[in-house]
């Protein structure tokens, strides 16, 4: 195809809708011959029509230009020609090939019908880590000069350079990996496929280059070699004074006193030879990361060779200590330490599940997307890890059917290759493996036992991350509806058998699962109704506790209505097992392939369904059942019920991390609520005297790099709903309006982040980049952006109040809409002030303000993340000033950081005012 030559197409528009009056108001071209650009071509064209604002704010064309410019009539039968004999290339194909072709119908002339490619499917398949395909970002991740996005001359020219980089990737792709792509690419977006074709046909050899290799069906990278050393190099002996340790630093890494200092604490605990518990607040500036691997890593290659655990609250922090933290660690120490990244195995592609989905699994164009770009990512990850692909949703039946299942399968033809069977391999002979609370909780047995430090980061969050991992729940409804779903299925298999032979061969396997599925709804109803009896109610409308003293009477008719039904599964699991492998052999038709695939998927589902109903039974039946709080509550749907188990207490998992890792570092940014680490322990059982404790001061001169503002109209943040938020957005819009500095705003709920950006979004989004998590995209993906774009605004909650790094010019102003208090409707929360009012204990003042405290803290520190940062925050909630407890939330906040009350209306002129001096 690089012989053909393309026209790259970009236009600008009134608006969107071609059918609603819409028209051109600039064209850009750029035209490719012998893979070169040789000609670009920019056209502004007068609308006969007013041109909205905003469409003139994003494109900066002035409304004078359009007056003089000609109309499309008089340049439309010179694109016409220019057109016509050339393959038609554009960034969404779909919008401006058939934009161009109803303007030139409405002049008189014949719509073209070209080859058309489109470069975003292209980008989406060839570049799958890639944070977004949107033209601008594209050309950052390309290092792609884009002097003037959304401008139809630079955004052609941009597009141009984008699929000849494009081009040359498919190109070089191997034979069997074009193979897989031809076969695929018929759902693409008009002629788009024709690319990899056309690449197929000019490939003349199998062989694949060193760096890949083939398994089964798939190209695989082939894996890195094991260069790890643990020589003892010269500078095996930890640095004990400040100048050795500046000597080490060298020039790359900036010496701090405070980091120091908590490096020489570490150190001085870490070989004792007996158990240690550390403790240690280090604000942001600090560099705790490197605080505590680098005098840690002198145990690793000492004389003991002890190794170390590193857990984090996130999957998002576990990345960046792997990709950030370690590589200091090793250029200080001249090292390349044995790192391993341990996740659970749903965050890993499975290859026998992918290849089922290839062969059985629904096709359209956005699933044979997903497909193409799992096969391209397949050449390059080294992981397997599926948040490489930075995908918004995980949760869809295609990535469900995918990723991995939490066992191994010796037996498997990728068994050698299985990306989680290697990242379990590397995490038992790792020195440092860097894990989450989550999966230490439930796989602390699996840790060896020279894996005997542990440091636990952003350590605010331990205690509750052990109880929640503990919590399980099963939907009684759920499943059965699962199993109906699944009925339907098989029914349908059985009613095509007279017009597909290789169906009627499988009709009696077919028959005795549709049975062993009949019974087992019917042990649901059971089951429905016993825990209705326990909870002595027809229906549940709100969450409901349940009391040790209501399981006394009906615990036996409930594990046995569990223990039915979970034997009924288990035959309906063995029955299905067998009807699969033997459908896998047979040839079927399209339609009956992709039932089969939606089979699979609900049987995958319907067995982790089933492990719930066993850790139910196996709670109900622990000796320590007591120790479990039980809850009804309702699902998402707001219709059906959960019955979920959590721990009041994880002093048996707490044993267990004890016996495992005598020396324990408990580090964060918000540990202490002003000078008090009480509240921290308390959340550990922990008492003063158990621990050695540090606390460390801030580096930053806050009362010169930020500050505090307070609206003086405030509007009461009790007051939940769509009048608290409408008051959030009238407040912040004329900040927004007046700024145009990076900024993130903190919310304490996902609904109220999705009522303020669609006014946002509605108001500015034609001039600043609005970005909201839950909405346009994953956590990762959307912090990636955010640092990325210049004057963009990031919505966000939950983990944007933490662990989220933008230095510098990346974020200037944060909007913290409200004190982030605890829903008292929250599960742990109930079980919490139950057990501190059976003490006689305040639970607002003994764990709801101090969590809060160190949550708005932990917000805070978002803003100001180097010496050279400056910022502000926008504090929108009245309470911080005027409440009872107002003195003890503003210990949130530096000691020294100046504090204004503002009237509304100064506001975005003082923020104004603050960054221009």
């Amino acid at each position: 195809m690089s012989d053909r030559s393309f026209a790259v197409v970009d236009l600008e528009t009134t608006g969107t809708q071609r059918h609603a009056g819409n028209k051109i108001i600039q064209f850009g071209c750029a035209l490719i011959e012998d893979n070169q650009i040789i000609e670009h071509i920019s056209i502004t064209i007068n609308p006969e029509r007013s041109v909205p604002r905003e469409v003139l704010a994003l494109t900066g064309i002035r409304e004078a230009s359009l007056k003089t410019a000609p109309t499309f009539d008089e340049v439309a039968p010179a694109l016409h020609q220019l057109l016509i004999d050339k393959i038609f290339i554009a960034h969404n194909v779909n919008f401006d090939l058939p934009f161009l072709n109803e303007a030139f119908e409405n002049v008189g002339l014949e719509a073209i019908d070209p080859i058309a490619l489109d470069t975003v499917e292209l980008a989406q398949i060839m570049l799958p880590q890639a944070a977004s395909y949107r033209l601008k970002d594209l050309s950052t991740f390309l290092n792609i000069v884009h002097k003037h996005p959304h401008q139809a001359d630079s955004d052609a020219i941009a597009t141009a350079k984008i699929f000849l980089l494009l081009l040359k990737q498919i190109e070089q792709l191997p034979r069997p990996v074009l193979q897989q792509m031809v076969q695929l690419s018929r759902y693409l977006s008009r002629q788009t496929g024709e690319v990899f074709e056309q690449a197929l046909r000019q490939k003349a050899t199998q062989e694949l280059p060193s760096y890949l290799q083939q398994v089964g069906e798939f190209v695989l990278r082939c894996s890195r070699s094991d260069d790890s050393s643990t020589i003892i190099h010269a500078n095996d002996h930890y640095p004990i004074s400040d100048a050795d340790k500046r000597q080490q630093f060298g020039q790359k890494i900036k010496p701090r006193a405070t980091q120091f200092a908590m490096m020489d604490f570490i150190h001085q605990y870490q070989d004792q030879g007996e158990p240690n518990k550390l403790v240690i607040e280090a604000p942001t500036g600090v560099g705790k990361s490197l605080g505590y691997l680098l005098p840690l890593s002198y145990t690793l290659t000492g004389a003991n060779r002890r190794r170390l655990v590193v857990t984090t609250s996130t999957t998002v922090l576990q990345t960046q200590l792997f990709r950030q933290a370690v590589p200091l660690l090793n250029h200080l120490r001249d090292l390349n330490f044995k790192v391993a990244l341990l996740k659970s195995a749903s965050h890993y592609l499975d290859f026998d599940r992918l290849a089922a989905y290839l062969r059985h699994g629904a096709k359209n164009r956005g699933t044979a997307i997903n497909e193409m770009r799992i096969i391209i990512w397949l050449t390059q990850t080294q992981t397997g890890d599926l948040d490489e692909l930075q995908i918004t949703n995980y949760e869809t039946e295609f990535f469900q059917s995918i990723n991995h299942l939490p066992t191994l399968v010796p037996s498997s033809r990728y068994y050698q290759v299985d990306f989680w069977h290697k990242i379990v391999s590397d995490a038992a002979n790792a020195q440092i493996v860097i894990t989450n609370n989550a999966y230490l909780a439930q796989h602390i047995k699996d840790f060896t036992p020279e894996q005997n430090v542990l440091v636990i980061d952003e350590a605010q969050h331990f205690a509750e991350d052990l109880t929640h991992s503990s919590h399980g729940y099963f939907s009684v409804m759920r499943l059965h509806n699962r199993l109906n779903q699944i009925i339907e299925l098989i029914r349908s298999l059985q009613d095509n058998y007279d017009a597909e032979p290789a169906l009627e061969r499988i009709q009696p396997d077919l028959l005795s699962c549709q049975l062993l599925l009949t019974e087992t709804i019917k042990r649901t109803h059971d089951l429905n109704d016993q825990i209705l009896l326990l909870a002595q109610q027809n229906f549940i409308r709100e969450t409901v506790y349940l009391q040790t003293e209501d399981f006394l009477h009906h615990q036996t008719g409930l594990l046995r209505a569990l223990n039915h039904v979970i034997s009924n599964l288990d035959r309906y699991l063995d029955a299905v097992e067998s009807l699969e492998a033997t459908i896998g052999q047979e040839e079927l038709r399209p339609n009956s392939s992709q039932k089969v695939m939606e089979l699979i998927f609900h049987n995958n589902k319907l067995e982790q369904l089933q492990t719930h109903l066993l850790e139910a039974v196996d709670h109900l039946q622990d000796r320590e059942f007591k120790q479990y709080g039980f809850y009804l509550d309702l699902d998402d749907d707001g219709i059906n019920y959960e019955l979920n188990w959590l721990a009041k207490s994880h002093e048996a998992l707490r044993q267990a991390i004890d016996k495992q890792f005598p020396l324990q570092v408990y580090t964060g940014a918000s540990l202490a609520v002003g000078r008090d680490f009480s509240y921290f322990l308390n959340q550990l059982d922990l008492k003063p005297e158990q621990v050695h404790s540090l606390r460390l001061n801030s580096p930053f001169l806050y009362q010169e790099k930020a500050e505090l503002l307070l609206p003086q109209e405030t509007y009461s943040p009790s007051e939940n709903g769509a009048d608290y938020d409408n008051w959030i957005v009238n407040t912040i819009l004329p900040v927004l309006k007046q700024t145009d500095r990076q900024t993130l705003i903190l919310f304490n709920s996902l609904a109220s982040i999705k009522n303020v950006y669609v006014r946002l979004q509605q108001v500015l989004g034609f001039k600043r980049e609005v970005m909201a998590q839950g909405i346009t995209g994953s956590n990762d993906k959307i912090a990636k952006r955010f640092r990325l774009a210049k004057d963009a605004i990031l919505l966000g909650s939950q983990s944007f109040w933490e662990g989220i790094d933008f230095p510098g010019e990346q974020l200037s102003l944060l909007i913290i809409t409200r004190i982030p208090f605890e829903s008292p409707k929250n599960p742990t929360t109930h079980y919490r002030s139950s057990l501190l009012k059976a003490q006689n204990i305040s639970p607002f003042t003994a764990d709801t303000l101090p969590k809060a405290i160190l949550k708005l803290k932990q917000g805070f520190g978002r803003l100001i993340r180097t010496e050279t940062d400056r910022g502000i925050v926008l504090m929108l909630d009245e309470r911080v000033i005027n409440s009872s407890y107002a003195a003890q939330v503003q210990q949130a906040f530096p000691e020294k950081l100046p504090k204004l009350i503002l009237p509304n209306q100064q506001l975005g002129h003082h923020i104004q005012d603050f960054f221009a001096d």
